[in-house]
């Protein structure tokens, strides 16, 4: 049989041609059904009930200005599923289904994202990482960008994809994301926008091969798992006066097993790293000072017996042999494949690697990279996306692991996915073997991380040094290049004061923003409100004088567009890392430390500790992780320009810190905010 490296020039030429060709069409058929153009859907009340059918339709040619529409239906309700083996309990279907089906739409498309709420719970979904220029009514934001949705109620969102790359739709009401209530968002780049693979390889096929798996790239969402709706995790952290701090399983795509290592292995595990004895999932115990800190407010008020064991003492082997996640993969046909990753987690920063295959990371949270290096692994914070080409070298037939493990200090946890190479041979299986007691069959690959996350190395017995993708680095800075605003530019520096007052408060300043402080409210960005909010906070007169949303010292305001901002989190105290995330359009990542921040500007802190920021070329984004702090803290800053008026929300992703109360509104250029009728106040 012929090689690939001996195909005539001009032939992989013409499939490169081809390719782009195939890459101006707007979507696959065998994703989407018939292509035929049909007429553009009527117009969509925002509120009331609607005619529907599930799913997307497709209308080439039929947004505005001769833009293509993607016309999508998503009704959500509610059901129960196992998907650990271990307990089955009730999530959130979207369209009928526990995941959700992925969604995959062009850059430049126009999209009408109708929400119908089939539960008995007030939601809204919000499109994480989209920018929504010029249509910020459409973030899904309750209380700040529309109303709640009622049961048996309906919004839709109208915005445009100006934007390329992975994204993700989740709720935005309560905690309902770690109940199931999230699918992925692929937007395929537009075929003239400049790609970086050419710093992977310069060779043709490599390229062709390369730019066909960008277009059909596999969305894998990666979420912890307990085996409580996030309503009773809710009460029983209310209740114990003790945060949960506990998983019970990593799923994959919805699926995964309630792995229970040795008794032996958890206590080796915990002697080596230091934060104490775990349990049999993994965790501290609740006597431990991370995860019941010994403050007012705190342990003096907790009753750890109020905390069912299920949620972090004993672990649920009857699940350990559950089906897992397969990625099938074909090196017959093509060298490279692209995966799409997304924590969608509320809790835990995880760390992905697939066995014996190294990784390129060409994008994060939709900004090309300057990727020049393939990685063992990467981590993910809550809320964070990740595209990664990986090079599909294994045996045909064979098998490798996929490992997902927890990256943080009150647990070790890690769930598996395998990784399938088509067989000459159909009747082949692949040779899946137990590690030990309490695992689920693996393949029998070499890995490059353990059980608690940590990179493997020469010195730990492996093969090789593993290494994992560093945020931080040339690596992670914008491929076309991109500097941010200079300090002479800045209109505007708020500073965020992360705190825990007590066992059962984050916030972002002040007495912070709980979800029941404004998520049931008119929306900031009706004109009534934000002007009586507003009013509040300057005279202390309106409808809204004394209230909580004004008292909890939340809400900036930007009154320009153009406007550069600096935001600066100053985390209080020892705590965890917060994964920030601001609506909207990206940020730059222009610094960050241990310790107390002692400048009233980031130009003032450059001046002093120049090596702690970055003004060339600083990574691009919509979250990031501030730095686990000491008792002396630490701080994240962070610039943008104000692209859109409108009320935004900046907040930390991890689900309880956000429900807590650390979130904060920022009041953009609203005098100049012209809010279509049908999103406007009704009269």
């Amino acid at each position: 049989m012929k090689s690939y490296s001996s195909i005539p020039f001009h032939l992989l030429s013409f499939f490169s041609l081809f390719l782009t060709l195939s890459l101006a069409l707007p979507h696959d058929a065998h994703q989407y059904g018939s292509r035929t153009s049909v007429a553009r859907s009527a117009e969509l009340d925002v509120h009331a009930g609607v005619g529907k059918t599930l799913g997307l339709t497709y209308h080439i040619g039929g947004g505005k200005n001769g833009a293509n529409l993607v016309h999508y239906v998503l009704e959500i309700s509610e059901g129960y599923a196992n998907p650990d083996g271990a307990k089955e309990r009730m999530v959130y279907l979207l369209n009928g289904k526990f995941p959700a089906d992925p969604l995959t739409i062009d850059e430049g498309d126009e999209v009408e994202f109708v929400v119908i709420n089939n539960t008995t719970e007030t939601l809204t979904m919000h499109f994480h990482g989209i920018e929504q220029k010029g249509t910020p009514w459409s973030d899904g934001v309750p209380g700040v960008t529309q109303p709640i949705i009622q049961p048996g109620n309906n919004f839709t969102h109208c915005w445009n994809a100006t934007q390329h790359g992975f994204y993700f739709i989740h709720s935005h009401s309560k905690s309902q994301q770690d109940d199931g209530m999230a699918m992925t968002l692929y937007i395929r780049p537009d075929r003239k926008r400049e790609r970086p693979f050419r710093q992977i390889s310069e060779d043709p096929l490599d390229l062709f091969q390369m730019y066909a798996a960008e277009h059909h790239a596999e969305s894998i969402m990666i979420m912890d798992w307990r085996h409580f709706p996030e309503y009773e995790i809710g009460e029983i952290w209310k209740e114990a006066n003790i945060e949960p701090l506990c998983v019970q399983s990593i799923l994959i795509n919805g699926k995964g097993s309630s792995v229970c290592p040795s008794a032996d292995e958890l206590a080796a595990i915990g002697t080596a790293r230091g934060n104490g004895d775990l349990t049999a999932q993994g965790c501290l115990y609740l006597n431990n000072s991370i995860t019941n800190p010994p403050a007012e407010g705190f342990a003096f008020e907790a009753n750890a017996a109020l905390v069912p064991d299920e949620l972090w003492l004993t672990c649920a082997s009857e699940g350990v042999d559950n089906p897992l996640y397969t990625l099938n993969v074909d090196n017959h046909n093509t060298s490279w494949v692209m995966l799409n990753l997304v924590n969608n987690g509320g809790l835990w920063e995880e760390v992905f690697s697939i066995d014996e295959h190294p990784m390129y990371i060409i994008a994060v949270e939709g900004e090309y990279v300057n990727t020049t290096t393939p990685v063992s692994a990467v981590s993910l914070h809550s809320g964070v996306r990740v595209q990664a080409l990986v090079k599909l070298t294994g045996t045909p037939g064979e098998a490798y692991t996929i490992r997902v493990a927890a990256n943080v200090a009150p647990q070790v946890k890690t769930g598996y996915g395998i990784l399938q190479y088509a067989s000459p041979d159909p009747s082949a299986t692949p040779t899946l073997v137990k590690p030990a007691a309490g695992y689920p069959a693996l393949p029998t690959s070499t890995a490059y991380i353990d059980y608690s996350s940590a990179a493997l190395t020469t010195a730990t017995g492996a093969e090789c040094n593993a290494t994992i993708f560093d945020y931080t680095s040339d690596q992670a800075a914008p491929y076309v290049a991109d500097p941010p605003p200079s300090n002479d530019q800045v209109a505007h520096t708020f500073f965020l004061n992360m705190k825990r007052p007590n066992a059962t408060i984050w916030t972002a300043n002040g007495t912070g923003l709980q979800t029941g402080v404004y998520e049931n409210g008119d929306p900031l960005i009706w004109d009534s409100v934000w002007r009586g909010v507003l009013e509040a906070a300057t005279e202390n007169v309106g409808p809204y004088a004394g209230s909580s949303l004004v008292l909890a010292d939340s809400v900036y305001v930007v009154p320009e567009v153009g406007s550069v901002v600096d935001l600066i989190f100053i985390v209080h105290g020892a705590n965890p890392a917060h994964p920030i995330h601001k609506h909207f359009n990206r940020f730059w990542v222009m610094g960050h430390g241990t310790g107390s921040f002692n400048w009233t500007t980031v130009a003032e802190a450059a001046e002093a500790i120049p090596e702690h920021f970055n003004f060339v070329n600083p990574p691009k984004r919509d979250g990031y992780n501030t730095i686990p702090s000491t008792p002396e803290g630490s701080w994240l800053a962070l610039r943008y320009v104000v692209q859109n008026p409108g009320p935004q929300t900046v907040h930390c992703h991890i689900s309880q810190h956000a429900a807590g109360g650390m979130v904060a509104v920022i009041l953009q250029a609203m005098e100049q905010l012209e809010l279509p009728e049908k999103y406007a106040k009704p009269s």
